[in-house]
């Protein structure tokens, strides 16, 4: 089987989950104390999400390995270098930051629940089974690697 678990590609997911979190915050009443957050915040959050999912690939492009998430033999090289010193998952918690950003610019604490459920379905169904099969390809340098970098930050 060369496919993990999780058979929704990742950004499809964060569309679906935005999808969601909207429909949220337009049929439940608003937060105001979210409200009354400066916009700063949310713009702050898209481009720091933004950069960790871009260093992300980029430390997989320069190990010349796959981004792809849905295919697991297509993975060449353990990435430990650049952002992923600081997480295992940089893409994924870029994704997470623009979900929260939505949330808060939609003033809507209720669509913070599309950020659990995300990371939720994001650990059952990509997060663990990458792992597994990452422990299986480098059964020495993976995980110790865990031991050191944490899965999300």
């Amino acid at each position: 089987m060369d496919s993990l678990k999780l058979k929704i590609p990742p950004l499809v997911l964060v569309v679906i989950t935005l999808v969601v979190m909207k429909a949220i915050s337009v049929g439940l009443p608003t937060n105001t104390t979210l409200a009354n957050l400066p916009l700063l915040f949310p713009i702050l959050l898209v481009g720091f999400g933004g950069a960790v999912m871009v260093a992300g690939v980029y430390e997989f492009r320069r190990k010349q390995t796959t981004v792809n998430p849905m295919l697991k033999t297509a993975s060449s090289a353990l990435v430990s270098d650049g952002v992923y010193r600081f997480t295992r998952n940089p893409m994924y918690l870029g994704m997470l930051c623009i979900l929260v950003a939505a949330a808060l610019l939609w003033n809507s604490a209720y669509a913070l629940l599309g950020c659990v459920s995300f990371v939720l379905y994001m650990n059952a169904f990509q997060i663990s089974p990458e792992e597994d099969y990452l422990t299986e390809l480098f059964p020495d340098s993976y995980p110790e690697y865990k031991t050191r970098v944490r899965r999300w930050l």
